[in-house]
């Protein structure tokens, strides 16, 4: 009775807002994922999730905009491998405040302030929702950007922020509206951050840099900065892309460097409908063996792979992919991604076991597969199937494989 409440409460304040917004908008997404590990194991999962997300635009004098949307997200458990104990509940509503700022245009500059979107030039150590203020300057050599966000008002889910064990720890734990603030909000950090990117210097090359500091506001005191770049090189047929983070984590009256790399290169074929194949390996750092090298550590979790979901700490992904539109409303993609863990500590998840955790770097290979269909401008529908095969490596080769279906449904009223 509480979360029905709760959940008609922010549905009531959302629409307390002036009727005279410029815009209004509502998207309704459902997910269902099933997961089958092994095909004869009997252990299957099946979940569904959704929010209500509605939305609403309205002009601040000349210069100014109010963004205004929000959450009702929904989680239900309807087949688990796993017993459920009376403390978990199977099904969940859980309201959320999502990008919400303001922004004025004076010209070459630009003010965003409010809870906004932030995503490092890599897209791999910051990318999500963050509380705080940007301030960006546009100029004929380039364009400059500053601001600083803090996290401890998000929620824990989407914000995926997981940098310690005690973090890591509290980062699955369900939402109790008995003891709501400390388990829907993300642990509080404090990041800033200055970028500078040039779209085509000398018309030949994109330029992406950034400097990014966090600072831990709780009680474990990690802290860490990262210096990224990222260079594209654009051609007619090809486009060559390299970038590179290099990380330094405080924690423990210690500094330790870290580091990241991301490499692509992208073939567009001479099709009429847009089709591509990209080649790609992306690396983080593991723990060396003389330890003056540690494990990458992002701020936020950007899961890698569709099944695996890996934190990206610890690993080498070789990723072999292919996107192509079928027709003006369909498409599909299918990427073949192969896991390597760079130490043996760092990743200890699926397919690892505790007996292998000593040896063995190679974890296998995963394949999925996606088809899109937009049938309407406001209906879209995803629908996607993948496999992960232990056997491919010598981590946990007899390991159970993997396989997992996801659909998704997003309407839009805009």
């Amino acid at each position: 009775m509480k979360k029905i409440l709760f959940m008609l409460t922010a549905v009531f304040h959302l629409g307390a807002f002036p009727l005279c917004a410029f815009d209004f908008g509502l998207v309704f997404n459902q997910d269902a994922n099933l997961d089958m590990p092994g095909f004869d194991s009997g252990n299957t999962d099946f979940n569904m999730s959704g929010a209500l997300l509605p939305r609403f635009t309205m002009p601040i004098g000349k210069i100014g905009r109010l963004y205004v949307s929000a959450a009702i997200n929904y989680k239900a458990a309807l087949l688990s491998s796993t017993d459920l104990s009376s403390s978990t509940d199977p099904f969940a509503i859980i309201p959320e405040l999502t990008r919400t700022d303001v922004s004025f245009n004076f010209g070459n500059i630009n003010l965003n302030a409010g809870r906004m979107f932030y995503g490092d030039p890599l897209g791999i150590t910051a990318n999500g929702l963050f509380d705080g203020a940007r301030v960006s300057f546009i100029t004929p050599n380039g364009n400059f950007r500053a601001g600083a966000w803090y996290t401890g008002l998000l929620y824990r889910e989407r914000a995926a922020i997981a940098m310690t064990i005690n973090e890591l720890k509290s980062s699955n734990a369900e939402v109790s509206f008995d003891d709501f603030a400390g388990t829907y909000f993300a642990p509080p950090r404090i990041l800033a951050a200055v970028e500078y990117d040039h779209p085509s210097i000398n018309g030949f090359v994109g330029l992406k840099t950034s400097i990014l500091a966090q600072f831990d506001a709780g009680e474990d005191k990690l802290n860490s900065q990262y210096f990224t770049a990222v260079l594209s090189v654009p051609g007619k047929y090809v486009i060559f892309d390299l970038g590179g983070c290099f990380e330094l984590i405080e924690y423990n009256d210690k500094t330790i460097p870290a580091l990241a790399a991301d490499v692509g290169l992208t073939f567009m074929l001479p099709t009429k409908l847009e089709k591509h194949i990209k080649l790609s390996a992306r690396y983080s750092s593991g723990v060396s063996e003389d330890e003056t090298i540690g494990a990458f550590l992002p701020i936020t979790t950007v899961s890698q792979g569709e099944l695996v979901e890996a934190k990206f700490s610890g690993l080498t992904l070789l990723s072999l992919d292919y996107t192509g539109r079928l027709s003006k409303s369909t498409s599909m993609n299918m990427a073949f991604t192969y896991f390597i863990r760079n130490d043996l500590g760092t990743y200890r998840y699926y397919p690892t076991t505790e007996e292998d955790v000593e040896e063995g770097f190679f974890l296998g290979a995963e394949i999925f597969a996606r088809f899109v269909w937009n049938i309407s401008s406001g209906i879209r529908l995803n629908l996607g199937t993948g496999v992960f095969l232990p056997v491919l490596g010598d981590v946990s080769p007899e390991a159970d494989i993997l396989w997992r279906t996801k659909i998704n449904l997003v309407f839009s009223i805009y």
